[in-house]
């Protein structure tokens, strides 16, 4: 591990928090050249960076995951990476097979998918109902759009960014909505995202979104 002689204020992208008390935090992200960097930070003092080789980045992100400061899901993307076995996120959604919107309160639980079938979109909403000890679906309302459309939606709201998320629910927030997020993309790529009352970006525009193509193209 090799410190970097820089001012406090490195501009690097974050990654996760590896470490994080009263007294210190780590900050594992990534620079511009694509170097590892591990940002420390004490409580007054001055900020010290780290390069990070391919060993001890694997350490801090099993620490992390250890210590429940980045997801499961997210875990495994990143380990994956690590290991060189698949690109890092970006860039955009060209085709899909599925998104499925799991959402959740105090008084219901349903689903909003979009399929694509026939080189077409299908979006359905359904209402989750538990009948005889089991967890039914049921189709409230069904709309059809052009594939274009569907991936306009799913890039303006960086959907492929949200791969990994996870968001605890916040402190002193006694109910709220929770939502479970699963999609393949770009022919066989997996995203997760969840959270509770706490929402990746875009998420609203997400949601505003498949409303307008339910509203707009309903066929059932």
């Amino acid at each position: 591990m090799k410190k970097i002689e820089t001012r406090s204020g490195f501009d690097y992208g974050k990654l996760f928090c590896a470490y994080k008390d009263r007294q210190r935090r780590e900050t594992v992200g990534k620079a511009e050249d694509g170097a590892y960097i591990l940002h420390v930070s004490r409580k007054n003092e001055e900020d010290e960076y780290y390069v990070l080789d391919e060993d001890e980045y694997e350490e801090y992100l099993e620490k992390a995951e250890k210590n429940k400061t980045v997801s499961v899901f997210r875990y495994r993307r990143l380990k994956k990476e690590a290991d060189g076995e698949t690109k890092p996120s970006g860039g955009k959604i060209t085709s899909f097979e599925t998104v499925t919107l799991h959402t959740s309160g105090m008084r219901f639980v349903s689903e909003t998918e979009i399929v694509m079938k026939d080189g077409q979109a299908e979006v359905s909403e359904y209402g989750i109902r538990y009948q005889d000890g089991q967890t039914v679906r049921v189709l409230e309302r069904r709309a059809v759009c052009g594939e274009a459309e569907a991936l306009a939606l799913l890039n303006g709201c960086r959907l492929l960014s949200w791969d990994g998320f996870f968001g605890p629910h916040p402190k002193g927030v006694l109910d709220g909505t929770m939502f479970n997020l699963t999609a393949t993309v770009n022919g066989g790529r997996r995203i997760y995202a969840s959270g509770s009352q706490n929402f990746p970006r875009r998420y609203r525009d997400f949601t505003d979104g498949l409303r307008k193509i339910l509203n707009e193209n309903n066929i059932t």
